[in-house]
């Protein structure tokens, strides 16, 4: 869980994800009916409705800064460092995208996190960017808007004071590799590279503190070896003679600590030709070389924690003693807002502090008796307040403009 920053903490944001069950034959969520049901029920409408644009964020967007070498403290939310950098990075990310084609309808940027790159020597920006969307315009262009951010910062070299990796931007994910020279013989379509994403639970693993500091001798020891573990077991799958290579990328932590969640990002070749990733097939791979979901070397593994590629399979459940029917699916949506009254604490980032899990469970009463009281109340399950937030800097330090 991360924290987000709000005026300088004078706010607090919250994030909860709720649930609800979703018949197979019942249409999607109507997520702008149940949005003004929330606004309406908590009181913040005070003229009557229109058809407003809705707000939409768009990223992941990154891109990495090669004379900026990376710091520990980049990592801590509420470091000195961190809101500085932050600070500067917004303000030049609004200034470029006030002036481009979406100016007219933007309404921010925010730097959420900074991350150490060729060993510290570079620092990759991570930032997410909202606008208004008006219901009858056109989704986001991230192509043209790639290529204007490209125009702006002089073919992805400079931003401001710092010198960017031209190959690294992308916007909304979209990001186009560098042209290579002419080869001296016809053309081949060359393999693309690709990725897909592997999570899971480690149940013997305590969480400890320094796992989230990417260059902390406790992160990089077990970053090496889950990484190895990975890689080894993927070069024995099916995906083999194209497989590339493994990364974990974060650590997280579980049951208040007991545990730890494991995220990592794998990369292999895709001919042209070749049919998108398997990854069921590849799912139930990675489940038979780790003994069902229970072993991972000496780790053991929480059975109904792996994904792959953002797919997982429930437990069966005993067949019931009546006969089957189709079951409702449960869904689940997000809802965001920002606490005006409410200052930021530290230890609002700090998942089993108790400031922490006295504000989540405030929240989470809140909400639940809210939308019990919506239209999708028969159907609703409960919310769960996930983080809390510190809302960004509004302006930029003077000493920081020269």
């Amino acid at each position: 869980m991360f924290s987000r920053p709000l005026r300088q903490g004078d706010d607090t944001g919250v994030d909860a994800v709720c649930t609800y069950r979703k018949e197979p034959s019942s249409p999607p969520l109507d997520r702008v009916g149940l949005y003004h049901e929330v606004t309406t029920n908590s009181q913040s409408c005070r003229h009557p409705p229109t058809t407003a644009a809705a707000p939409r964020a768009f990223s992941p967007s990154h891109f990495t800064i090669t004379n900026l070498p990376y710091a520990s403290d980049l990592a801590t939310p509420d470091s000195a460092k961190f809101n500085t950098t932050k600070g500067v990075m917004t303000t030049m990310l609004d200034r470029l995208l006030k002036e481009s084609s979406i100016g007219p309808a933007f309404l921010g940027c925010e730097a959420t996190a900074f991350r150490p790159l060729r060993q510290g020597d570079d620092t990759g920006v991570d930032a997410v960017c909202t606008y208004r969307k008006e219901p009858s315009s056109p989704p986001l262009d991230r192509v043209g808007l790639y290529h204007e951010v490209s125009n702006k910062t002089r073919g992805i070299t400079q931003l401001g004071p710092y010198s960017l990796d031209k190959d690294s931007l992308y916007v909304n994910g979209y990001n186009e590799q560098p042209v290579l020279p002419a080869p001296s013989h016809p053309p081949t379509t060359a393999a693309a590279l690709e990725r897909f994403t592997i999570n899971f639970t480690i149940t013997n693993l305590p969480y400890a503190s320094d796992l989230a500091t990417p260059d902390s001798a406790k992160f990089n020891t077990t970053k090496g070896v889950m990484t190895t573990m990975l890689d080894r077991l993927l070069k024995e799958s099916s995906i083999g003679p194209a497989f590339l290579g493994c990364e974990a990328t974060a650590f997280r932590p579980l049951r208040q600590g007991d545990d730890t969640g494991v995220d990592a990002v794998c990369t292999y070749r895709k001919e042209p030709s070749s049919p998108p990733l398997d990854r069921v097939g590849l799912y139930h791979e990675v489940s038979n070389k780790t003994r069902g979901i229970t072993q991972l070397g000496p780790y053991s593994l929480d059975k109904d924690s792996l994904y792959v590629n953002g797919y997982n399979e429930q437990p069966v459940l005993p067949a019931p003693s009546h006969p089957p029917t189709t079951a409702a699916a449960l869904e689940r949506f997000t809802i965001n807002f920002t606490i005006t009254n409410l200052p930021y604490a530290s230890d609002l980032a700090t998942p089993d502090s108790a400031k922490f899990n006295t504000t989540k469970g405030v929240m989470t009463t809140m909400l639940d008796r809210l939308l019990k009281e919506s239209s999708i109340g028969p159907a609703f399950l409960g919310c769960e307040a996930t983080a809390f937030r510190l809302r960004r800097q509004d302006f930029l330090p003077a000493t920081l403009l020269h």
